[in-house]
């Protein structure tokens, strides 16, 4: 594999993990919200009323919908993507090294297996996660 086709392989593999961080940035968001939601995102919505009349409240958990809604109400859309800027640090250089580590991995096995096969993919992906786990990171 040539110099020119890593460094396509990296921009490719930045360019899609930067994508996807951003298009699932509000889902996280979200996710993250209701798993330390506070009593302010509960809401007390039904009543149930009884023989005599008198009406009982019962405390909703919120759900990703009502969560998402009470977020856009209170802190506007751009809350939404929250944390960005540090998530695109980490995924953008992961996904980049991880594309082009599958890349060459891959063009190495097919001259070993058939070449496109399942076990060349299977192979490919599992040696560019170990790759990309072990990384040596300067601390």
């Amino acid at each position: 594999m040539s110099q020119r086709d890593t460094l396509v392989h990296l921009f490719a593999g930045g360019c899609g993990g930067t994508v996807g961080a951003i298009l699932t940035c509000p889902l996280e968001v979200v996710k993250t919200r209701l798993q330390s939601s506070s009593v302010t995102l509960y809401i007390s919505e039904v009543q149930l009323n009884t023989m005599a009349g008198a009406s009982v409240n019962r405390v909703v958990s919120p759900g990703p919908l009502h969560c998402l809604k009470v977020i856009l109400e209170k802190e506007g859309p751009r809350s939404l993507f929250r944390g960005l800027g540090p998530n695109l640090v980490g995924v953008a250089p992961s996904r980049a090294i991880y594309f082009a580590a599958y890349s060459n991995c891959k063009e190495k096995l097919n001259d070993v297996f058939d070449p496109d096969s399942t076990q060349v993919h299977m192979i490919s992906a599992a040696m560019a996660g170990i790759y990309c786990t072990f990384l040596p990171r300067k601390e």
